[in-house]
């Protein structure tokens, strides 16, 4: 196979980001005294990353595996690795659509009798992706802002007259823009795939002006502590965040658009036997937990209990959405990102 010179070169960068990036953690590889084993880890780092290293990668360091970890899990690096054919990585953290879009390309088929599966709802396990956390897109608001008279649903996060105020939206096309507008617009939850794209733009046109985008999560919080926007259609962690450091902030329990996140293992990964070790520990129960207790997340794992701290509740879908919760296609977002990419920037762009 013939390599162009980008991905030559990153190989050679790949082979030295491996050594330094697994400086805190390891050594990648069998170690030259006798075989240690080790597996290394893209995901997204932050609070995620503190707790994995406290629960799963403790509990495998006891088993004889170190874990290597590099963040961030970019998906452009992990392209030109598994192109070059030299994988440093071996286990990614990804969203379930790229997972599926991917499957066999940039990752490998999952070999589920290797994998704990028992307290997994597999209707969110895929050939390529096992499930890791749930969450969704959330409607947060500020309490001293709209007092008595608060958004209830999305149709009020889009209706600047009745609700007026600056609006947070994340600047991608994944983040829920488009299915928050046609909701508001009045398309049913079970409905929503394919995305009416004209349909969409349309109703975000018409707050266009009191809009806000944002690229990161810390953006977020900020604009949430700060008092930037008034109403964000919020990742439920940075919501919490701002909560935390106290921002007057509710969620409107109406429609929550419940995504989850997922572990993959990468093509051609090294150290296969290691990657599924980690995975069967970042799905356990202890991890799992460990996590709700800490981060307004779901667990992937059923038999792991929801954190029992009112704030941290108070951003996790259950009960209190009423059974409104909406369901994204990751199908379709695996078969339609690149467009629906195409089509945002556009939008955002004219």
């Amino acid at each position: 196979m013939r390599l162009n010179r980008a991905a030559v070169r990153w190989s050679a960068l790949a082979g030295l980001l491996a050594l330094t990036a697994t400086a805190c953690f390891g050594p990648v590889g069998d170690s030259a005294a006798g075989g240690e084993r080790s597996v290394v880890f893209a995901n997204t780092g932050g609070a995620l990353a503190e707790i994995f290293k406290q629960n799963s990668y403790a509990d495998l360091a006891a088993d004889g595996i170190t874990v290597a970890e590099e963040t961030p899990n970019n998906e452009a690096k992990l392209t030109a690795m598994v192109q070059a054919g030299q994988p440093t990585w071996d286990v990614f953290y990804s969203t379930p659509y790229t997972a599926m879009g991917k499957c066999g390309t940039l990752f490998e088929k999952i070999d589920y009798s290797r994998i704990d599966t028992a307290a997994l709802d597999r209707s969110q396990t895929s050939e390529c992706g096992v499930p890791m956390i749930n969450s969704s897109f959330l409607l947060v608001y500020n309490t001293t802002k709209y007092g008595a008279n608060p958004p209830t649903s999305w149709a009020d996060f889009y209706d600047t007259e009745r609700f007026p105020g600056k609006r947070g939206i994340m600047n991608y096309a994944k983040d829920a823009g488009m299915e928050t507008a046609l909701l508001a617009d009045g398309v049913p939850g079970d409905q929503l795939y394919p995305l009416d794209y004209d349909r969409a733009f349309a109703k975000l046109e018409k707050v266009r002006p009191s809009l806000r985008f944002f690229d990161t999560g810390a953006q977020q919080t900020q604009a949430l502590q700060s008092g930037e926007v008034d109403m964000m259609l919020a990742w439920p962690g940075r919501a919490y965040d701002a909560l935390a450091g106290g921002a007057p902030l509710a969620v409107a329990w109406n429609q929550p658009l419940r995504y989850f996140d997922t572990l993959t293992i990468v093509k051609g990964a090294p150290h296969q036997e290691e990657a599924y070790a980690l995975i069967n520990s970042l799905v356990g129960t202890k991890n799992q937990e460990a996590i709700a207790n800490r981060l307004p997340y779901g667990p992937a794992n059923s038999a792991a209990a929801p954190s029992s701290d009112p704030k941290i509740a108070e951003f996790v879908d259950g009960p209190q959405s009423r059974g409104t919760t909406v369901v994204r296609d990751n199908q379709w977002w695996s078969q339609n990102l690149d467009e629906a990419t195409k089509r945002w920037t556009s939008w955002v762009n004219r």
